[in-house]
């Protein structure tokens, strides 16, 4: 990942100023079509140790697809693999908000694709972590925003239930200063119940059974919020038979064995 992080600045337009482009990249471009392009690119993600692969193969086609629709939301995607990857702050703020920048250009584009939708509103999710309470609010709002529009578009991706479960959950913990605050800027208040984010995970589960160590750690969290015992406890047993791949998995481990000390007392 190292020279990854070594960038230098590109010679771009305005619209996107500071892309990174990695040091000896770009020395020699293998030609490829968008479609090999784009198979290449999705398989190498694939594999959690070849996302920064990814993101530089697409870094260094760039130049050739950088107004298709198809290579744009994978690129916004690319930049919120990198903010995850990274353990730098300024670099992860960096990744968010090109990323963010290059979300917004895919929805401007092809509002009817559920995947610029998608990444858009990852991307303002990741943003929203180096904001105050009024920015990280209004970055709530358009993180909701596109992901029931991302819904609405692709109702058969599990991904899209497990972000709206995960929203639903932080919803419901959410202070009454910050409901407060919610409503004086934008005249609402953002609402939800534990009842609801468990309905969106079990969504996730019936669409893709064993999707994730995360998903079966929110299972279990909310039922333990729900006082039921029993199902916290099945799905702490199903997160722990999952491997840890991603640093996702080792914060849901981590999560996972916290719960189920709680349950024991």
């Amino acid at each position: 990942m190292g020279k990854c992080l070594r960038y230098v600045t590109a010679n771009t337009d305005t619209e996107e100023q500071s892309f990174p482009v990695p040091k000896a990249f770009n020395t020699h471009v293998e030609e490829l079509n968008l479609d090999a392009l784009i198979q290449m690119a999705d398989n190498l993600r694939v594999n959690e140790g070849k996302k920064v692969e990814s993101f530089e193969l697409l870094c260094d086609h760039k130049e050739k697809f950088r107004d298709e629709i198809e290579f744009i939301w994978r690129f916004a995607r690319a930049y919120g693999d990198m903010y995850e990857l990274s353990t730098n702050t300024q670099e992860k703020k960096h990744y968010a908000n090109i990323g963010k920048t290059l979300g917004e250009k895919a929805i401007m584009r092809a509002p009817k694709n559920g995947y610029c939708h998608l990444w858009y509103a990852v991307l303002c999710g990741y943003v929203s972590e180096f904001e105050g309470l009024q920015n990280k609010i209004n970055c709530g709002y358009r993180f909701k925003e596109h992901l029931d529009k991302a819904i609405e578009f692709l109702p058969e991706e599990p991904f899209l239930y497990y972000l709206k479960g995960r929203y639903c959950y932080s919803v419901s913990k959410l202070s009454w200063i910050e409901r407060k605050m919610a409503a004086t800027l934008f005249g609402s208040i953002p609402s939800s119940t534990v009842q609801e984010a468990l309905q969106n995970f079990l969504k996730v589960e019936e669409l893709q059974p064993g999707f994730s160590k995360s998903n079966y750690m929110f299972m279990a969290k909310c039922y333990a919020d729900l006082n039921q015992i029993d199902n916290a406890v099945k799905f702490c047993n199903l997160a722990m038979l999952l491997p840890c791949i991603t640093k996702e998995d080792e914060d849901a481990q981590k999560e996972v064995k916290k719960i189920s000390t709680s349950l024991k007392r």
